[in-house]
């Protein structure tokens, strides 16, 4: 019966112009490259077809979970009976003086192109986020002392079927964080403000952004950028005195280079990936009194297991 209602739900969303397959899997779908099966995979062409694809998987109570580029997702090793909705195709950018609309799935990289092209300043981070705008704006992402937050003026959201907008004080915004991450939102597209700029000065700053993360960062590794923060400290420098690099466990190991990336090295599952972190936490507890906690999403863990990272 439950095989029955997948069957249909595929056969209604490509009735819809939408993009289904069945049986692929998060380590497809991550920069992590692990993760179990997944029942359907839909792929969205457009912001209505985000909507109507949404809206048809509460309407048969089918549970899913968003993906844009897969960068910050963690994923268990187990079976996912579910959808996964990948919101990659749904890319839209548009601009009117300094006010910005991009659509959830516009890579974070191109809508830093576009802003600089339009000389419009303070998203020059965005061009080193391997992100989707949508999952950005969820994450509250940031680097170089700059984050969603501070360019956000309002983000347009479904739940509970209903589509309205947000302005960015409602967002519930921290650190790496945000009311829209563990609540039933889907984000569909974001409104910024910029300040005008000069655009040579932009392109530079970009670039300088750009090697610092080249020189700094395990760029060629599989990851899912810095895995742990806390509100206050520095992870990434107590892992490095806690003399944790290079430690590994399974498939998983923490970098040489920095030490706030965990990589996949050698065929890592989620469990590896998951436990290691989980040791990280530990020892920064026991060692300095720090509780970090992860900034990734987790994916089909138990409630108890995502407490435990999510919540240190």
């Amino acid at each position: 019966m439950r095989d029955d209602i997948f069957g249909i739900v595929a056969l209604r969303l490509r009735r819809l112009g939408v993009a289904v397959y069945g049986n692929r899997s998060f380590s497809q779908l991550t920069t992590l490259g692990c993760g179990g099966k997944i029942k359907l995979t839909v792929y969205p062409g457009s912001e209505r077809q985000l909507i109507s694809a949404v809206r048809l998987l509460d309407k048969y109570k089918i549970r899913y979970v968003f993906v844009g580029r897969g960068s910050n997702i963690l994923a268990a090793d187990a079976d996912f009976d579910g959808a996964a909705v990948v919101t990659a195709k749904v890319s839209k950018v548009t601009v009117r003086g300094s006010k910005v609309y991009a659509s959830a799935g516009t890579s974070t990289a191109y809508l830093a192109k576009i802003l600089c092209q339009n000389g419009l300043s303070g998203g020059e981070f965005l061009a080193c986020l391997p992100a989707t705008v949508g999952g950005a704006a969820v994450c509250n992402a940031g680097c170089f002392g700059q984050d969603m937050r501070g360019i956000l003026h309002s983000v347009k959201v479904m739940r509970k079927g209903k589509v309205f907008v947000l302005p960015v004080d409602k967002c519930g915004y921290r650190k790496r964080g945000s009311a829209l991450k563990n609540g039933d939102y889907l984000v569909i597209g974001v409104n910024l403000r910029l300040d005008r700029g000069n655009r040579e000065q932009i392109e530079r700053r970009i670039e300088q952004i750009k090697k610092t993360k080249r020189d700094s960062q395990p760029l060629n590794g599989r990851s899912a950028g810095c895995a742990l923060f806390h509100d206050t400290v520095a992870v990434s420098a107590l892992i490095d005195r806690a003399g944790l690099k290079g430690y590994t466990l399974g498939g998983a190991q923490i970098s040489t280079k920095h030490a706030g990336f965990v990589l996949n090295v050698d065929k890592a599952t989620g469990w590896d990936i998951y436990l290691i972190l989980r040791y990280i936490i530990d020892t920064l507890w026991q060692r300095f009194g720090i509780v970090a906690k992860t900034e990734l999403c987790l994916v089909n863990f138990t409630k108890e297991q995502y407490d435990i990272l999510a919540k240190g």
